[in-house]
């Protein structure tokens, strides 16, 4: 396996999201089908983009509920990694609906400053400012994420946390990126690998070494960076 082969499968295999419950806990039992990894990342975004105004963004991107279509039916749901789940050690994962309020909160005070942001930093520096205790790294990034998707502003840089730390960790001891470059908060377009650079904007680069980081165990070790 190398890394187009992973970059394949990112954009070319079919990708079903199951969730039992939607945003509001009732029972759904519902597949979603998308055509990619990368298809359900631009359709998660694209919804963000489509609100009609900043109050309502803010109070859907900081709980992580999107909507998504099945069959005809609109349901809205909340993303992976705030929705709340029991994991296969008994452990209740994710992030309270009462945590992600008083974000919320936060933010609409700061409404007119994201309103005013000119970059996905200026954004993420807001949504940090604004966090609480149980509102973690990855939360923030992803409610920065999806704030700025509504104004059309991208990262300009690969943000390293949770998984996609991991993934970054496995392909530095496989040679790919230079020694210590997985320890960074973030790494520029650069100083990924080639791969990675060419075709890849830098928040599916985060996306992907986070989904795929096991793949990553599979790739070919390359001569280690002096």
């Amino acid at each position: 396996m190398n890394l187009d082969d992973i970059i394949f499968k990112y954009r070319q295999l079919a990708y079903k999201l199951f969730k039992y419950n939607d945003s509001e806990g009732n029972s759904i039992k519902v597949a979603f089908i998308f055509d990619s990894q990368s298809d359900y990342l631009d359709k998660y975004l694209s919804f963000y983009k489509s609100l009609p105004n900043f109050t309502e963004l803010i109070v859907l991107a900081s709980d992580g509920t999107f909507r998504v279509t099945n069959n005809g039916i609109d349901y809205f749901i909340r993303h992976n990694h705030q929705d709340i789940f029991e994991d296969r050690n008994g452990n209740i994962r994710g992030i309270s609906k009462s945590i992600t309020r008083q974000v919320r909160n936060n933010l609409i005070m700061r409404i007119n400053d994201l309103i005013n942001s000119r970059s996905f930093d200026d954004i993420l520096q807001i949504v940090n400012e604004s966090k609480i205790p149980g509102f973690g790294e990855l939360s923030v990034y992803d409610t920065s994420l999806r704030l700025a998707s509504y104004k059309n502003l991208e990262p300009d840089k690969v943000y390293l946390h949770a998984g996609a730390r991991t993934g970054f960790e496995i392909l530095e001891s496989k040679g790919y990126i230079e020694i210590g470059m997985s320890r960074k908060r973030f790494l520029h377009k650069h100083e990924l690998p080639m791969q990675f650079q060419a075709g890849l904007k830098m928040y599916e680069v985060e996306n992907l070494a986070c989904l795929y980081k096991d793949d990553f165990k599979l790739l070919e070790q390359l001569q280690l960076n002096p």
